[in-house]
């Protein structure tokens, strides 16, 4: 015969429940509160997003024989549900030539965007346009300064042609041929004195990305994977701690360690083709 206690809470009892018992009531709370909220995204996401296009060739390459590059900016956007990610590459594709060859290209990435991720004609933003004056460019193959023309317009505004040649060789460009200077080498004159003329504004963003989507991160210096030689963004540091911050809300998590590479001296075969 067992003696036992006319208090229930003395006696032994069989635990059946599949989390601990004295655990319960935070459990309970932290998922009727919403504390335990699973997340709609993850850095693994994101940067097979990323490499899809890389892959797909609508991912930045900065050595893209077709485009002398220029400027680049890079800015990230999050919350707990959604997430993108803008490249703008700004260069001169010759193949375009003169104005039509000047432009900022939106490589636009995420899980909310109305897009296909990467980038399409959707996504080409011109910046030039001739000023009153004279014709910006050579006539025949529009890929240089007609020494005639003073001034061109960038988004609409008036600026002043240099064509001294002293002007360029003081900001490290190299001028190819004695006798002309390039649009290419022009442009790369304008920075950075002109970069926010050339990069996005709000709206050209927002007309991509919902507007209420906070903007966490902006770059103008990273280390961009070299994508002409199969490097893909998973592999790359910048873009690995990107993802993290882009899935953790933490800015804490970009902790470079590679020297910044996106400016154009670094992609020398960029429009060589």
């Amino acid at each position: 015969m067992f003696v036992t206690s006319d208090f229930p809470s003395e006696n032994p009892r069989i635990q059946t429940r599949n989390y601990p018992y004295t655990s319960t009531l935070p459990y309970i709370r932290m998922n009727i509160f919403g504390f335990n909220k699973k997340q709609e995204y993850s850095a693994k996401d994101i940067l097979k997003q990323l490499d899809k296009c890389a892959e797909d060739y609508t991912f930045p390459m900065l050595d893209n024989g077709y485009v002398y590059p220029i400027h680049s900016k890079l800015s990230a956007y999050r919350d707990e549900k959604s997430w993108a990610l803008i490249i703008e590459v700004i260069g001169f594709n010759y193949r375009g030539g003169g104005h039509n060859g000047i432009s900022n290209c939106l490589h636009v990435f995420g899980n909310c965007i109305d897009t296909k991720p990467g980038t399409d004609n959707a996504n080409f933003i011109y910046l030039t346009d001739n000023s009153s004056d004279f014709p910006t460019f050579d006539e025949e193959y529009e890929e240089s300064l007609n020494p005639k023309a003073k001034s061109i317009k960038l988004r609409g505004k008036s600026i002043e042609i240099i064509h001294k040649r002293e002007f360029y060789l003081n900001k490290g460009i190299e001028l190819e041929e004695e006798d002309k200077i390039f649009v290419w080498e022009f442009l790369r004159g304008l920075e950075p004195e002109y970069n926010n003329d050339f990069v996005a504004t709000e709206k050209e963003i927002r007309e991509r990305i919902p507007a209420n989507l906070p903007k966490i991160m902006e770059l103008t210096e990273w280390n961009h994977p070299d994508c002409a030689d199969s490097e893909l963004p998973s592999k790359n540091e910048t873009f690995k701690q990107i993802a993290k911050v882009l899935e953790t809300g933490k800015t804490e998590f970009y902790k470079p360690t590679k020297k910044p590479n996106n400016h154009w001296k670094n992609w020398p075969d960029g429009g060589t083709l």
